[in-house]
């Protein structure tokens, strides 16, 4: 069986989306008009953490270690078993974190990027999480990557999102009160980076998807280089960051590159493929219209976010609005990856299946709902991470807050949709 490591990779990553998916739940009940709130708000806050780093931290950085496997996976380990530990190390980071609500003394602190719940078994799920990524990335540095500039700039770029995390716990004053405000500062600067690695990511992902429908699509290497040198330059600004600014003007330094990079290169290479893609519509029809749809769904709720991210002002719900579209259209791109993966880890072909074509369609237009319900909350001044408040608040609100819950409930079952797609593609087969 082909790349058997690489695969665990995507089990790991597949997993930790459905679990998120189970915990989001709670979220849209908890945002739905005429809900009794108080149920469910106690275990809000909790959820809304497990919910953002299963689906956005465990689920982008699992995809980022399966790239990273399949570039080395023809090369021997360094290190006996060096991937094995990696993946074992991963695996029980992303069980540790999806129990630690169960702590009656842990907090939920919706710090920016990686919200943490104040427990024990929370911060050894995140130790181990970062531990296999670091594991990794030592496998893969100790790959020749010859003639493949995206992936080396990717690695350079995790190298970054850790040299920055450690930065900002050595630059932490003695005596600062553990709480929100303390892992805001702590996670911004790594934060910002982590998502210039997303982006780069994706990018490669879409060329991938791109190149598997069209293979006659392709891009000149010095552009393919500049497009992909965008993030990578702005990553290795991170020194700088932190050596030449105070925590609090590093807020506006981190925000500003992650603006101008993680914005401009992927946005450019969205509007070179999709043109193309919607001249060849008999695509949506093809062996491979699963892929099809997962692409077009993923570059509209990408620009979407980008769009709404245009619109932010003030601490509401239309911030979660911006970067829902644009998570999601990172995810929408994963899970287009998965399936064309699939058949190279030795598992069924779902390309041309009439689930896997609808499923991106129902997650993406759930979504696409969601976000378009908290934007026009948003505008009425519908606070963000804070669930009820809608029971003195016009039908205007309502309405808007329940086109977001049937958003919502669509976008879980589409996540499901893609749950029960890789099961029954990966389920043994009957024999003949």
């Amino acid at each position: 069986m082909q790349k058997p490591l690489s695969r665990y990779w995507l089990i790991i990553g597949t997993s930790a989306l459905a679990i998120a998916g189970l915990f989001s739940l709670v979220l849209v009940i908890a945002r739905a008009p005429l809900t009794d709130t108080t149920v469910f708000t106690d275990w809000f806050h909790k959820a809304l953490v497990v919910h953002v780093d299963l689906s956005v931290l465990v689920w982008f950085l699992s995809i980022a270690c399966l790239m990273w496997s399949l570039a080395a996976q023809s090369s021997r380990q360094i290190f006996p078993l060096l991937e094995e530990a990696a993946l074992v190390c991963f695996a029980l980071g992303t069980l540790a974190i999806t129990f630690s609500p169960l702590d009656p003394q842990g907090a939920a602190l919706m710090s920016n990027y990686i919200p943490v719940i104040t427990s024990p078994l929370f911060f050894l799920g995140l130790g181990l999480l970062f531990c296999g990524v670091g594991l990794m990335l030592v496998r893969v540095i100790s790959t020749r990557l010859t003639d493949n500039w995206p992936l080396q700039t990717s690695v350079i770029i995790a190298c970054m999102v850790i040299i920055a995390f450690i930065w900002s716990f050595h630059q932490m004053p003695d005596g600062e009160p553990i709480d929100q405000d303390y892992y805001d500062t702590l996670f911004w600067g790594g934060g910002h980076v982590l998502q210039l690695l997303h982006v780069q990511i994706v990018m490669i992902v879409w060329l991938w998807l791109t190149k598997a429908l069209k293979p006659e699509f392709s891009i000149h290497k010095p552009h393919l280089k500049a497009l992909f040198a965008v993030g990578l330059v702005a990553s290795l600004l991170t020194p700088w960051g932190y050596m030449h600014y105070h925590a609090d003007d590093q807020h506006q330094f981190f925000t500003h590159i992650m603006i101008l990079a993680g914005g401009i290169a992927p946005t450019i290479l969205a509007l070179w493929i999709l043109p193309g893609l919607i001249t060849f519509r008999h695509l949506a029809r093809g062996d491979k219209r699963a892929l099809y749809s997962t692409l077009i769904m993923s570059f509209i709720l990408f620009i979407y976010g980008g769009v709404l991210g245009a619109l932010i002002s003030g601490q509401n719900v239309v911030i979660p609005a911006h970067y829902h579209g644009s998570i999601v259209g990172v995810t929408l791109a994963f899970m287009g990856m998965a399936y064309l993966l699939l058949p190279q880890f030795g598992w069924r072909d779902v390309s041309s299946w009439k689930l896997a074509f609808w499923q991106p369609i129902v997650y993406g237009g759930g979504q696409f709902l969601h976000i378009t319900g908290l934007a026009i909350s948003g505008g009425y001044g519908v606070l963000r991470k804070t669930p009820g408040g809608l029971e003195d608040v016009s039908a205007g609100v309502k309405a808007a807050m329940g086109l977001m819950g049937i958003g919502g409930l669509l976008a879980i079952i589409g996540g499901f949709m893609f749950v029960i797609v890789l099961a029954l593609a990966v389920w043994p087969r009957p024999p003949a």
